[in-house]
């Protein structure tokens, strides 16, 4: 298990001077990172074996989200691999235990050369603290597209958007598809579900799905390809 506690930043604030959902996400990310930074399995080793953890899909369950300088402390920890797959929960907390945000993702370790996933070997797990996961409705890690279409908009990824695999961070995906909500909607459970990255330059249509309280917003390529579900409930 790893933690580490910031205060919540205005950097990470919306209009409302609560955090945002990409700002939580960010935290996660690092929390992620940083444990394995700490760990053996860092950055260098992957690299160096031509391998990259991959995120496939996340579900986030929002009960309130942070104040502007409010003490809080990110933690993380995986509690399962399954052949290629690893499966990770990370928790948004107060210095008090009042818990924030809870968080399932899966994320799929992918040979960097030949382009496909690689088996988890034991060498990997081992380097491992596995723990038992949270107390969670785990939703399907894929997402049935439902409701009716509202809009289609275009956007083209940007050099500001790449991370360190030279592809469009997981993050930037939501914040696209957050253009589709107003100010006055609270997201109270978020899921993404990962199927291709996307380059610099790359044009990405998205597709706008209602129904009720929930957002579907679906990314897809020139020809119609998956990059990306993004379904918010609200």
């Amino acid at each position: 298990m790893y933690t580490y506690e910031i205060n919540a930043g205005y950097s990470m604030m919306d209009t409302s001077l609560r955090m945002t959902i990409p700002a939580i996400l960010d935290c996660f990310q690092d929390a992620a990172i940083f444990e394995a930074e700490n760990g053996r399995i860092t950055m260098e080793y992957l690299y160096s074996r031509h391998m990259a953890w991959l995120l496939s899909s996340w579900q986030i369950e929002v009960y309130r989200r942070p104040k502007l300088n409010e003490r809080i402390c990110v933690t993380t920890f995986p509690y399962a691999f399954k052949g290629f797959l690893g499966y990770r929960n990370f928790t948004l907390t107060t210095k008090t235990g009042e818990i924030l945000v809870k968080a399932a993702s899966i994320w799929s370790l992918i040979d960097t050369i030949q382009l496909r996933p690689a088996k988890v070997e034991q060498e990997i797990i081992d380097c491992y603290e596995l723990h038992e996961k949270l107390d969670m409705n785990y939703a399907p890690r894929k997402i049935a597209l439902c409701g009716s279409e509202r809009m289609r908009d275009t956007f083209y990824v940007r050099h500001c958007q790449i991370d360190s695999n030279h592809h469009m961070n997981n993050t930037e995906y939501v914040k696209l598809a957050m253009e589709f909500l107003s100010d006055q909607q609270q997201v109270q459970r978020l899921r993404v579900e990962y199927k291709k990255a996307a380059y610099l330059h790359d044009k990405l249509t998205a597709i706008v799905y209602e129904q009720d309280n929930q957002c579907q917003v679906h990314l897809v390529d020139a020809e119609g390809s998956n990059y990306a579900v993004v379904e918010f409930v609200v």
